[in-house]
């Protein structure tokens, strides 16, 4: 069985929309090792509250942290291209990021991946959230490795004021003045238990160290106030609401589609929650003839990629669509049977606007009183 369909299944049963004993004997298995987990995540936070765990302080003004409590899929990466292009251009700014799965992840020295000419390497070695990040803030300085020490100390010698870590709830070895954390309101709490039962990657409680959170995927006012009540229970940080939109959609040449409604494509991706993804190109007028899906962070084989394009003309699709996370994978043309274009998302904050330029502007003034 691929490492695809491992990872779908396990989903699955852990989301219980997988029936049947053998499910139920495994998501009860799941639950014991959960526990094991749990244990390890609350030890470890509790070393680093009472100072049994040293912190480094980075050299440079601010730290901010953009992370999340549960693993994958809740919008770190447009969030943290929110904050940084509210930044960039007004004070110089470092993101380091740990390239997932990437092969700078496992490089013994991190790697210097952007600054003033955008991306120095491709994303097959540096990850696809890097790349796209170094895409779309030329100018900023982006490092990425396992070690945020190394690259904090890199960053403050390059002249970066402010630090941004991406995906660095966790990763509480490097000290930060203010935490983001960005969650779901579709599935707030990880489906309540820790991993490998849930999603959750520690405690609920953790919430107690945001600065700021930001429910993602709202709708309505309504799920927002539902969400907000939720995660009040265990937080004081102020809450906002926010919700990806489809900014853009252009061609691997680069050229605009103006639209895609009434129009029958293909859909593929490497996220890790496809479903958004359909979601929003179904948002767009666009009827889907076929979906190909594959884990996050991981690369599609070209021959599987050859099949799904032939697959879906066959149904009658006249364009394949990814997303930019994917587009990065690529070159400049796919010798596909059909045409390929991307959505370009952007991350928009549709509830506690002024909520959030509070918070913004108590960043900026900590930069200019620390400089």
């Amino acid at each position: 069985m691929k490492l695809k369909n491992i990872e779908s299944y396990f989903v699955e049963v852990m989301k219980r929309q997988r029936p049947g004993i053998s499910a139920k004997i495994l998501r009860g298995f799941l639950l014991l090792v959960s526990f094991f987990f749990q244990w390890f995540s609350i030890c470890r936070n509790w070393c680093f509250d009472h100072g049994w765990f040293r912190c480094h302080c980075p050299p440079v003004p601010l730290v901010i942290s953009i992370g999340n409590i549960v693993t994958g899929g809740t919008g770190k990466t447009p969030a943290t291209l929110l904050l940084a292009k509210e930044f960039h251009g007004t004070f110089p700014l470092a993101i380091l990021s740990r390239g997932y799965r990437s092969k700078a992840e496992n490089q013994k020295e991190p790697t210097f991946l952007c600054s003033s000419r955008g991306p120095l390497y491709p994303a097959s070695y540096c990850g696809d959230e890097p790349f796209l990040l170094a895409q779309n803030l030329p100018e900023a300085l982006i490092f990425v490795g396992k070690n945020r020490h190394k690259t904090s100390v890199m960053a403050s010698k390059a002249g970066a004021k402010l630090i941004i870590l991406d995906d660095g709830m966790q990763h509480r070895r490097l000290s930060r003045d203010l935490d983001i954390v960005v969650m779901d309101a579709t599935d707030l709490f990880g489906q309540g238990h820790f991993l490998p039962r849930g999603f959750l990657r520690e405690s609920i409680g953790s919430l107690s160290r945001a600065n700021l959170i930001i429910l993602n995927h709202i709708e309505t006012s309504e799920q927002f106030a539902t969400a907000k009540a939720q995660v009040s229970c265990y937080s004081k940080a102020p809450v906002i609401g926010a919700r990806l939109h489809v900014s853009n959609i252009f061609d691997f040449k680069g050229e605009k589609i103006e639209t895609l409604v009434n129009k029958k494509v293909g859909i593929f991706c490497g996220i890790a929650n496809p479903e958004y993804f359909a979601q929003s190109v179904e948002n767009q007028g666009a009827k889907i003839m076929g979906k190909c899906t594959i884990s996050d962070h991981c690369t599609f084989e070209p021959l599987a990629l050859d099949k799904f394009a032939n697959y879906c003309k066959g149904l009658g699709a006249e364009l394949l669509l990814c997303t930019e996370k994917d587009r990065v994978k690529f070159g400049e043309t796919l010798n596909l049977a059909l045409p390929v274009a991307w959505l370009q998302v952007e991350l928009s904050i549709v509830e506690g606007a002024e909520v959030w330029q509070t918070f913004l502007n108590r960043a900026k003034s900590d930069i200019l009183r620390r400089m």
